[in-house]
This record gives C-alpha cells, sequence and structure tokens, in this order.
C-alpha cells in the first residue's frame, strides 16, 4: 500500500527534525561517520535512494510535488509536504531543487570483511585522507563507471553521505559497498598478507609510469591520498606498487578526481 502526502504548516515541528538547517550542520555531517541517517536531495538523487537497498525514513517535499513519490514508498514511509518558503525556513537556506529525503546508513565493513569477500572485478579503490566533497563525489561516481564497487574510507576522509557528496556523484554512493581502513600501516599489510596487490598514487618520479604498469593475477588496492599532501611516505614503502601519471608543460600534480580516474581506468584495462 502506497504512503499519502502529510501536510506540514509549523516549520518547528518535531518530525521535521532531520532536515533543520542543514547548511549550518555542514561541518557536522561532513564528518559524522558514526551518524545513522544521511539526507539526500533533488529528484534524481531521491529517486535512486528510493529504488536503493538503503532504508527511507522520510520525504520532505515542497507543496504539490509529494504524489508523484507516494506511488514509490510503502505507507510507513511519511511523505512530508510544505509550502516553499515554508521548506526554506526549515532547511536554512533556499533550496530549489523540491524533494529531499532522509535515509538510513548501513555499516561499513571492517578490513578483515574486505579480505574476506574477496574483489569484485579485481579493483577497489581506498581514499586516505580526501577532503573536498566535490573531489569524493566523482571519484565515486567514475568508480561506479568503470565497475569499482568497493570502497574503502581512510582516516581524516570526508562523509561518503553528506549531501554534496551524494549530489555530486550523481547517487552512485548508493551502489557502492564501503569499509573502514581503520590504521592503514597495519591493515594495509594485512590485506598483501592475504594476496591483495596494494597500490599507491604518488607524483613521486621514482615511480612506475602508469604506461608501464603490468597487472599480474593479483586482486587490486588503489590507494588515492589527500588533495594537497598525497600519500604519507610510510605508506608509499609498504605498499606493493607506486604508480605515476608522467605530465608534460611542467605541470606536477593534478586534480585528486582526475588523476583517480586516470588512474583506475588504467588498471581496469591492464587486468
Amino acid at each position: 500500500m502506497a504512503t499519502t502526502p502529510i501536510r506540514i504548516d509549523n516549520p518547528n515541528d518535531p518530525r521535521l527534525k532531520n532536515y533543520v538547517n542543514l547548511r549550518q550542520s555542514r561541518a557536522a555531517s561532513e564528518r559524522s561517520l558514526s551518524s545513522e541517517t544521511f539526507i539526500a536531495e533533488g529528484h534524481l538523487v531521491v529517486r535512486r535512494l528510493i529504488q536503493s537497498e538503503y532504508e527511507v525514513e522520510s520525504l520532505l517535499v515542497q507543496e504539490g510535488k509529494g504524489a508523484e513519490y507516494c506511488s514509490a514508498l510503502p505507507a510507513r514511509v511519511p511523505v512530508y509536504t510544505m509550502p516553499a518558503p515554508l521548506m526554506n525556513q526549515v532547511v536554512g537556506f533556499e533550496f530549489h531543487r523540491g524533494v529531499m529525503a532522509c535515509g538510513r546508513r548501513q555499516p561499513f565493513g571492517t578490513t578483515r570483511e574486505f579480505a574476506a569477500a574477496g574483489i569484485q572485478r579485481r579493483l577497489a579503490i581506498g581514499l586516505l585522507g580526501i577532503t573536498e566533497q566535490e573531489n569524493l563525489g566523482s571519484i565515486l561516481r567514475t568508480a561506479a563507471a568503470l565497475g569499482v564497487d568497493q570502497i574503502m574510507i581512510g582516516p581524516n576522509t570526508i562523509d561518503p553521505f553528506s549531501r554534496r557528496v551524494i549530489r555530486v556523484s550523481m547517487a552512485t554512493v548508493f551502489k557502492h559497498r564501503f569499509y573502514r581502513l581503520v590504521a592503514p600501516d597495519d591493515d594495509l599489510r594485512r590485506l598483501a598478507d592475504s594476496g591483495i596487490r596494494t597500490i599507491a598514487s604518488t607524483i613521486d618520479q621514482s615511480a612506475i609510469p602508469a604506461g608501464e604498469w603490468v597487472a599480474d593475477q593479483r586482486d587490486m588496492l588503489l590507494l588515492v591520498g589527500n588533495e594537497a599532501r598525497g600519500i604519507d611516505q610510510d605508506i608509499q614503502e609498504l605498499v606493493s606498487d607506486c604508480i605515476r601519471i608522467p605530465m608534460h608543460f611542467g605541470i606536477d600534480s593534478l586534480n585528486a578526481a582526475v588523476a583517480a580516474a586516470i588512474l583506475m581506468y588504467q588498471l581496469t584495462v591492464s587486468k
């Protein structure tokens, strides 16, 4: 049985607590990997959330647009509707996408679970300190396009379920399986011992040029580091391989999302 829209005229209604002052709580949302919920926004992203394996807790929809979502949701999921000015008041900014949804997170897997599951399509990616939402969203979208669905989230990497990351990823975040890389030094050694080839992306000139790198029978974990600092030297020293993208005209580095895209493609065609 489908749900029916519930009109709300009071911006202080407690049922809207997950949607209140989203811009002010942005900093918290970027680091809130321990949060139980997340917010998705916009028609395409919300539709993909509804179609995914993630549980939807509620929708907040601009007045007059609720009916188009009700038929896609079970009766237990409330669809709240409000006039646009009140909706803006609740979320704390001028919102023009018409719909938001509150979803429930699924727990991230452990390194042990990652190793036990095996790497699908032979390539996974590990993110060590990615701090820009646009970069993380772009990396997730590219990974999905290339068939890379297992993502390891390392220390100081922003929340892949922050609103902007979800939006930039075009909701591909709902297609990935996430794992925590809690202690990279120990975890990467453990993964290497299990037979996984760990590969660090770097600008170090001693690294193997991407076009000369040769795959073997091992599954691969590509590591991408912080936008400014890259991957720590101690991590580069313990991985199986370090790989770089040759550059010209005096360019010595690329945007993290661009570099990740190039290397993911290189590794997928080399495997």
